[in-house]
C-alpha cells in the first residue's frame, strides 16, 4: 500500500502562501521600478527630441532668412553690375583716345609747323621750277 501523504498543517500552507505572495509582490515591485525607469527614460528622450525639433525649426528659419537676405544682395549686385557695364559701354575706347591724341598732336600750334599761304605758294613754285 502506498504510504499515506503527510498532511500539511494549515499554518504551513498559510506560511507558504504568504511567502509566495511576498515573492510575487517583490517581483512586481522590481517590474514596476523597471517600468518607472523606462518611462523616465522615454520622457527624457521625448523632451530631448522636442528640444531638438525646436532647435531645428529655429535654425531652418534663420537659414531661410539668411538665404532671403543673400538673394536680395545678389539681385542688387546684378543690378549694379548691369549699370556698370552700361556705363563702361559708353566710355571711349583706347583706340578712340589714341585717335584723339593724334588729332591733338596734328593741330597743336606749339608742335606743328604751320605755313602761310604765301609760303606754300613759294615752295610749290620752287618745286615746279626744279622739274
Amino acid at each position: 500500500m502506498p504510504a499515506p501523504k503527510k498532511q500539511r498543517s494549515v499554518s504551513t500552507i498559510i506560511n507558504e502562501v504568504i511567502e509566495r505572495v511576498n515573492s510575487d509582490t517583490q517581483r512586481l515591485r522590481v517590474v514596476e521600478q523597471s517600468n518607472d525607469s523606462l518611462i523616465s527614460r522615454v520622457d527624457g528622450l521625448e523632451q530631448a527630441a522636442l528640444q531638438q525639433k525646436k532647435d531645428l525649426l529655429k535654425h531652418s528659419t534663420d537659414l531661410a532668412a539668411d538665404i532671403s537676405f543673400l538673394d536680395e544682395r545678389v539681385a542688387k549686385l546684378e543690378s549694379t553690375i548691369k549699370e556698370i557695364v552700361e556705363h563702361i559701354k559708353k566710355l571711349v575706347t583706347q583706340s578712340q583716345v589714341k585717335e584723339l591724341e593724334n588729332l591733338i598732336d596734328i593741330y597743336n600750334p606749339v608742335k606743328s609747323n604751320f605755313v602761310t599761304k604765301e609760303e606754300l605758294e613759294k615752295i610749290l613754285s620752287e618745286r615746279l621750277r626744279k622739274k
